[in-house]
């Protein structure tokens, strides 16, 4: 292939990407110290630590600039911001480790800028009611939605989570609830209350906007059936970076702002843009002043599903697969993901969620003295017993979704457990929910570091 016939690395030409850095050295405490890449001290005309002047910021190739972790962010803490002028927000941490986020005015008006221009892609109308039960501590999503509507003109019933699921569910009922931007998990918990299948009729709701977890092709089809109807959309961003786009064809696939560049990282480094491609999203803010980030690994893992025309900007569409964190290396070697489980157990015998744990275990096979154990517990629409049955076709699928799994020599034991959704979210702990969790003693480190750059080949197989 000739270098003309070769997809770019990035969906922004590398002078901007440069110019993009050299912003965030002079604008951030944090990479302005950082000795390379960013034009902070190594880079700087004059030598000196500190130095604001242009230096040698655009030299050398944007590939050698080093990544932003999440790590990073909550090392760096406020030298991850702006001098003055910001206000805070945080992540709810799905680690339970809150990354924080600085925002100035212009910040904010952007990111509701995009939430408001996807509310009009997805088909919100001038008359309808928009409540948003989603958190409003220190989250900025729930903000988000709530000024987007605003500014639109909609009437606008920012509930959060309410003091309870009943209370919530008695005010959307008096005041009405055209749309509703929440999490997939809380959707859930409203519809199991109303009745399956009766929500929408019940609250008057045509349309879901669903965010804060990922939404797969499984859950939202589940979604669908328990709320009666077809208009689930999903909203992507994050509290680092706002919001970054919605499917308005309400199939997952993410059209992506152009007010940010993107990369995808593979485990061979950054692939080419090109439809099919999967890795973990690289995100570098262009515009953003309270906290620029640049090669930001987001800790999300996706294939592209559209890729614009070459040009100045290269417009993206993606999917969401899920978190890289919620996957786990296998005796084997191979790598199990949650959206695996998930693919396999929801929409299936009225699934609607699921915890999966990985633990080690003695075995007294030929090739394996050791071997691991995956233990899944489910909740049902209605909270409906499974059957002995169901849960045999169950085991069955999950045994099926990974090669090492359905092996003949047999390295994995599967348990499966039905329990009420209130039981399951019970022992969830701070920050948001992890729906595989690996419990083996040394383990969950190496599965990290293996897990935080995918190769294309591992993760888009079973989709």
């Amino acid at each position: 292939m000739s270098t003309g016939d070769m997809a770019p690395l990035a969906s922004r030409p590398e002078h901007t990407l440069r110019a993009a850095a050299h912003r965030a050295a002079r604008t951030s405490p944090y990479y302005r110290d950082l000795p390379t890449g960013h034009g902070g001290s190594d880079c700087d005309s004059g030598g000196g630590s500190g130095s604001e002047g242009d230096g040698d910021a655009r030299a050398g190739s944007w590939m050698d600039i080093p990544f932003t972790s999440a790590a990073d962010l909550l090392r760096g803490g406020p030298r991850m911001a702006a001098r003055t002028g910001v206000t805070a927000y945080a992540s709810s941490g799905t680690g339970g480790s809150a990354k924080p986020a600085f925002f100035t005015a212009r910040d904010r008006a952007a990111t509701v800028r995009r939430t408001a221009a996807g509310l009009v892609a997805c088909g919100v109308d001038p008359d309808d009611t928009l409540v948003v039960a989603h958190g409003f501590g220190i989250w900025l999503i729930g903000p988000d939605f709530t000024s987007a509507g605003e500014e639109l003109g909609l009437r606008v019933v920012p509930v959060g989570k309410g003091p309870g699921i009943a209370h919530t569910l008695a005010l959307l009922r008096e005041l009405g609830a055209d749309v509703i931007a929440t999490s997939p998990g809380y959707a859930q918990r409203l519809a199991a209350l109303v009745g399956p299948g009766d929500a929408a009729t019940a609250l008057g709701t045509r349309m879901l906007l669903l965010s804060g977890e990922t939404v797969s092709g499984r859950l939202r089809a589940s979604m669908r059936q328990a709320w009666g109807l077809d208009a689930v959309h999903s909203f992507y961003g994050s509290a680092e970076l706002g919001h970054l786009g919605c499917d308005p064809a309400a199939d997952g696939s993410i059209a992506l702002t152009s007010d940010l560049a993107y990369e995808v990282l593979t485990a061979n480094g950054p692939a080419e843009l090109r439809e099919g491609a999967t890795g973990e999203l690289v995100v570098t803010t262009l515009f953003q002043e309270g906290m620029p980030l640049v090669r930001y690994r987001t800790g999300d893992l996706v294939r592209l599903t559209r890729v614009g025309p070459q040009g100045p900007v290269v417009a993206l569409e993606a999917q969401v697969l899920g978190r890289i964190a919620e996957s786990a290396v296998l005796e084997s070697g191979e790598k199990l993901w949650a959206w695996q489980v998930e693919e396999a157990l929801v929409g299936t015998e009225g699934i609607t969620d699921f915890r999966a744990y990985v633990d080690e275990v003695p075995m007294d096979r030929q090739w394996f003295d050791t071997g691991d154990r995956l233990s899944v517990r489910v909740a049902t629409r209605g909270d409906r017993p499974l059957t002995s049955e169901a849960v045999r076709r169950l085991i069955a699928a999950l045994r099926e979704m990974s090669l090492d799994m359905s092996a003949a020599v047999g390295s994995v034991e599967i348990e499966l457990e039905w329990c009420v959704y209130d039981d399951l979210v019970a022992d969830d702990g701070p920050g948001k929910p992890r729906r595989l969790v690996d419990r083996r003693d040394g383990f969950p480190a190496q599965a990290q570091a293996q897990a935080q750059a995918p190769a294309p080949a591992e993760a888009g197989g079973a989709r």
